[in-house]
């Protein structure tokens, strides 16, 4: 027979686990920003993983599972996403707890769905043309190709410009931050003199590149860089979440429209049941 916990040992323990990850989150979150390169990677990987998941418990998750951020295709995923180890014992891989994603040890191999996250979108081809055609629609200022310069968002001119010969990925990629830029000078006259929120704006592309399954702009890890400096100690989380809730709005937006969903795994599937 199991000992029953009295109230106040049970109210105790329980904060302490909670302490316990909330030191955890907070730790994986300072590392992220440590320089651009690897909130480039973590932004990314948040992207893959999906909306679901909250910012301290992706710092976990992709710390805890690298793989999550170089997520397969749907054809690689159904080729090769369900092989497990079958040496494997205490197999990390991500489960849902609370509607949110986190890091879980799962020990019966039948149970998992090959020790890596589902598939997320990956777009290609005319889907390309599509999605900016679709975010084009979001953004509050004309979306013109010139091979004039400069080009991104011009607040004097209130229009965004891209170059006529530039890539349908290449513009999908920045697109998302020029629009922000665009909607926020709607607001804020002065926005071209704000570098916070031209490295916020970047990162919400970064992010949406990830969920689109498209390469993040060149020069983002270099960008993003001082974007530590912008942020006061213990506001990491707040940054991040503002940045996750914009993202999740492009994403959301292309996904449906395209009629994009993810797939659901096997394990969800089995909770349902």
């Amino acid at each position: 027979m199991y000992e029953r916990m009295n109230i106040e040992d049970w109210k105790a323990k329980k904060k302490n686990d909670r302490d316990a990850v909330m030191t955890d989150q907070k730790q994986a979150l300072q590392e992220v920003l440590q320089d651009g390169a690897d909130l480039t990677a973590y932004l990314l990987g948040r992207g893959r993983l999906g909306s679901g998941i909250t910012s301290g418990n992706a710092a976990l998750v992709l710390k805890a599972c690298p793989q999550a951020t170089a997520v397969m295709s749907f054809d690689g995923w159904n080729q090769f996403g369900r092989r497990v180890s079958k040496g494997a014992v205490g197999i990390s891989q991500l489960v849902r707890s609370g509607g949110y994603f986190t890091v879980g040890k799962v020990y019966d191999r039948s149970a998992t769905y090959g020790n890596k996250p589902c598939p997320t979108v990956e777009l290609q081809g005319e889907q390309l043309g599509k999605a900016i055609a679709v975010l084009t629609a979001l953004s509050p200022v004309e979306v013109q190709f010139d091979d004039k310069q400069p080009t991104g968002f011009l607040a004097d001119e209130n229009l965004i410009l891209y170059p006529s010969g530039a890539s349908n990925e290449e513009v999908l990629a920045r697109l998302p931050a020029d629009i922000v830029l665009a909607t926020a000078a709607q607001c804020y006259a002065e926005v071209g003199n704000e570098e916070y929120l031209h490295q916020m704006a970047l990162a919400v592309s970064v992010e949406v590149c990830g969920r689109l399954g498209i390469s993040p702009p060149a020069d983002a890890a270099d960008r993003l860089n001082g974007l530590r400096a912008h942020i006061p100690a213990g506001e990491e989380r707040r940054a991040l979440e503002e940045v996750r809730e914009m993202a999740k709005v492009f994403g959301d937006t292309v996904c449906k429209e395209l009629d994009l969903q993810r797939p659901r795994s096997d394990l969800q599937r089995a909770e349902e049941r």
